[in-house]
């Protein structure tokens, strides 16, 4: 069951993020790195960050443990389901009230740097008080997935993101001459997509049964009880994502800085999506199953095999971004507006987020080992501290004039601290513990992994300029196939044949 989920939401995601380059390619073709980039990708961070917060963090965490339990009931589920639409319908709506009538006070609080330019600042207030529309539609939306993930639908909610990407690609190709400027166009295609992701759920949880409205809203213990956990998760599941809400106020101050971290996170995101959020959407459930049925044997299992198979996946994924930086910017990206020198920028920027990638990773599959638990606070600290690492640090990389790559290192290292920390608290709270054979079992992947960069290495060496995309896809191959023989006879087989069961 975990295996199928795993795949599920792993194969929608990975079109989504497919869609989601084309995208940004057509961005990247037709406004480059500029005043209307920084301002529009701005614009987009804020309803993006709920996008993330909830749609891959704590909505679900909160949500699934107690619906699970409520679903031996439909009616009282259904309730439970009817309580929470109805007050996130009133709080989110007087949200985005607050949000448009102090959007340029909130927005010189997010992006300070953008308002030493007039016209700037200006355009990121218009576009900001579209784009701010988006988070109303992707929280409901978070609820109804939540909802179909726990009835143990997961294609549904991971085929719906693929709108917001296919929704920007058609608006670029087809509605740019309605509006005035390319950022315009973007910002009314994140309304519209928002809008369709919504309906396109609502008609799936309509179908199961499951489809509410929102009535006058009541406080009780069941509600109660959610916010109890949902508070806690908005930090304590989305340490990556606030520490990039703060990552964007200092590189507001950075002229490009903006867009360089949008696309190098746009590339570093794939593998995080892929491995670690749709691990961690799969797991909770499963997880949360076990506990209930107090089998701790089973859920240790199914942790060590989750966490097994994200370093499989990540430290593969983290040395070839690594390697293959330049060459992915290039292709992917450099044409029309996006010149050479913003391949060289992004491509470092790149290089340090692959870095962290194991962290990323791993932190989202540790977090369902406290939240199937019911425990929200020991993240929701953890993750305190480590968003006070990160600012902290950004203020003395930026002192030091370490530019954009300082933000990016503070995000790395308040990531694997957050990582350590979760660890540590897992296993001294008595929810995890490693399986015998598993360090042996990291040194093989590291070795098979250096294995594969030596080959990567090889070939940047031979083509070491011009990368054509046949060159970039050859190479890719080649970096697989090395690891994927290498791991074989390294005894990996038997781990798939563990998935499976």
């Amino acid at each position: 069951m975990f295996a199928r989920n795993f795949f599920t939401v792993s194969f929608f995601v990975s079109l989504s993020r497919i869609l989601g380059f084309v995208r940004d390619i057509l961005i990247a073709r037709f406004i480059g790195i500029g005043l209307l980039s920084d301002v529009f990708f701005a614009a987009f961070r804020v309803p993006n960050f709920f996008r993330r917060v909830f749609a891959e963090g704590a909505f679900n965490n909160a949500f699934v443990p107690i619906f699970i339990d409520k679903c031996q009931d439909q009616i009282k589920a259904k309730q439970f389901l009817g309580n929470i639409i109805s007050w996130l319908s009133m709080v989110l709506l007087l949200i985005v009230i607050c949000f448009q009538l102090f959007m340029p006070f909130l927005m010189q609080i997010f992006f300070p740097g953008f308002f030493a330019v007039a016209e700037k600042g200006d355009l990121l207030i218009n576009l900001s008080r579209i784009t701010i529309f988006y988070l109303f539609f992707i929280v409901i939306f978070a609820l109804f997935a939540s909802v179909l993930n726990s009835l143990g639908r997961f294609a549904i909610p991971a085929a719906s993101q693929l709108i917001l990407n296919l929704t920007l690609i058609i608006f670029v190709f087809f509605f740019a001459n309605i509006f005035s400027n390319y950022a315009y166009c973007l910002s009314w295609a994140v309304f519209v997509a928002g809008l369709l992701q919504l309906l396109c759920i609502g008609f799936f949880s309509y179908r199961r049964g499951f489809l509410v409205l929102p009535k006058l809203p009541q406080i009780n213990g069941d509600l109660k009880l959610f916010f109890r956990k949902f508070l806690p998760g908005i930090i304590g599941a989305n340490v990556l994502q606030i520490n990039l809400l703060f990552d964007s106020i200092f590189a507001s101050a950075i002229a490009g800085a903006v867009s360089y971290l949008y696309y190098a996170d746009r590339i570093n995101q794939l593998p995080l999506a892929l491995i670690g959020i749709a691990i961690g959407i799969a797991l909770l459930p499963s997880l949360t199953r076990k506990i209930k049925e107090n089998d701790l044997q089973g859920a240790t299992k199914l942790q060590n095999t989750a966490i097994e198979v994200a370093i499989l996946l990540a430290m593969p994924a983290s040395l070839a971004l690594t390697i293959l930086a330049e060459p992915i910017i290039a292709v992917l990206f450099e044409r029309g507006a996006f010149g050479g020198n913003e391949t060289i920028q992004v491509a470092k920027a790149l290089r340090y987020y692959s870095i962290g990638l194991p962290a990323y990773i791993l932190v989202k599959i540790f977090e369902p080992t406290f939240f199937a638990r019911s425990n929200t606070k020991t993240p929701m600290y953890i993750a305190i501290g480590c968003v006070v690492v990160n600012i902290t640090l950004n203020y003395i990389f930026s002192y030091l004039n370490f530019g954009f790559v300082g933000i990016i290192l503070a995000s790395i290292i308040a990531s694997y601290l957050n990582f350590t920390c979760l660890l540590l608290f897992a296993i001294h709270k008595q929810y995890f513990r490693f399986a015998t054979n598993f360090w042996r079992d990291i040194v093989k992947i590291m070795l098979c992994a250096l294995l594969m960069a030596g080959c990567l290495l090889l070939l940047c060496f031979y083509w070491q300029q011009h990368w054509q995309i046949w060159q970039l896809f050859l190479a890719i191959c080649c970096g697989i196939a090395v690891y994927a023989f290498s791991a074989y006879f390294a005894g990996y087989a038997k781990l798939l044949k563990k998935i499976k069961r």
